[in-house]
């Protein structure tokens, strides 16, 4: 198979080309940790004052399961004032808000891993913190991610997410808000015609439905979306985040599956402020790695094409 995909929401490019998979490769993948054990983890229950001071704690220091504070190493601060101006170019002043949520007191626990019910009490967490960004007069877009392992950008080994507001709107993010909305919302014609052709759902719910996209950037990617229009994260519903929380729980289980030690990305998409979006993560399974190609291009070689991505899926979720 040699096809090339765009994707209706951004434009992007993405070429599949399973034959790659069976191209000869050299070098071996080899990251070890600094640290092995959790003695030097500022993450850690009891290590509170090697953190900023906590925005939110469900228990005591050294008996808390989630805690949110800000990052100490932030992308965008809210002290930055200016940008050098430089009159050929456009700047903007890097004024923001990054936080951390650490999800687990636990130092080598994992989410896929974690129970529904805990993972549903991060997403209220995630879903506050959305609003509270929301309501920063500096803030024009908010993007929520987890990194999971090395390959995937995580830094520290203790499983957290980050959110981050940004007082511009990206130009990925602008992109899709722009494209959903041409004709209603194209996102909801996306799902129902992927309900109609049935060849890349994975796993449907009362609420949600999982499947691996059209046009994606990466092998294996998969996107979890709710079937009604949503614009936002923040308007889930409790039964919905419930609901959610175990399908993501289903899900991440399947992409550790793929491989050993497989690094992903978990992003919750959603849309620049007061824009009518339709929310959804994308779950981005972190196989092989962009090279030339893709910096040079912005078009994606993937080894795998999201249909047998989805046989794949689907044979776990019959067994």
């Amino acid at each position: 198979m040699s096809e090339i995909r765009t994707n209706p929401f951004t434009g992007e490019m993405s070429l599949y080309a399973e034959n790659r998979r069976n191209r000869p490769y050299e070098f071996v993948h080899n990251t070890e940790r600094k640290h092995a054990n959790s003695e030097k983890c500022p993450f850690c229950g009891g290590h509170e004052a090697w953190t900023p001071d906590a925005i939110y704690q469900d228990g005591p220091n050294g008996a808390w399961q989630m805690r949110v504070f800000p990052n100490k190493f932030p992308t965008v601060r809210e002290d930055c004032t200016d940008a050098a101006e430089e009159p050929f170019y456009t700047q903007t002043a890097g004024r923001g808000r990054h936080e951390i949520l650490v999800d687990t007191p636990d130092h080598d626990a994992t989410i896929d891993t974690f129970d529904a019910a805990h993972i549903a009490s991060i997403l209220q967490v995630l879903q506050d913190r959305l609003h509270f960004f929301r309501n920063r007069a500096d803030t024009q877009y908010v993007q929520i991610f987890k990194n999971c392992g090395p390959s995937a950008g995580m830094s520290m080994h203790h499983s957290h997410w980050q959110v981050v507001g940004l007082p511009v709107v990206p130009k990925r993010a602008a992109t899709m808000a722009e494209a959903m909305h041409r004709e209603d919302c194209l996102f909801c014609k996306m799902l129902a015609y992927e309900k109609e052709m049935n060849r890349r759902i994975v796993a449907e719910t009362e609420h949600f439905l999982a499947l691996t996209p059209y046009a994606g950037r990466f092998a294996y990617e998969l996107w979890l979306a709710p079937k009604a229009h949503q614009r936002d994260f923040g308007e889930m519903s409790a039964e919905e985040r419930q609901e959610l929380a175990a399908l993501l729980r289903k899900m991440l289980g399947r992409v550790t599956g793929i491989r050993e030690d497989i690094g992903y990305n978990i992003c919750v998409m959603d849309g620049p402020r007061d824009t009518d979006f339709h929310w959804h993560i994308e779950i981005l399974p972190r196989i092989g790695g962009f090279a030339g190609f893709e910096f040079a291009t912005d078009c994606y070689i993937c080894m795998v094409s999201p249909e047998n991505a989805a046989v794949y899926y689907r044979k776990e979720e019959a067994e």
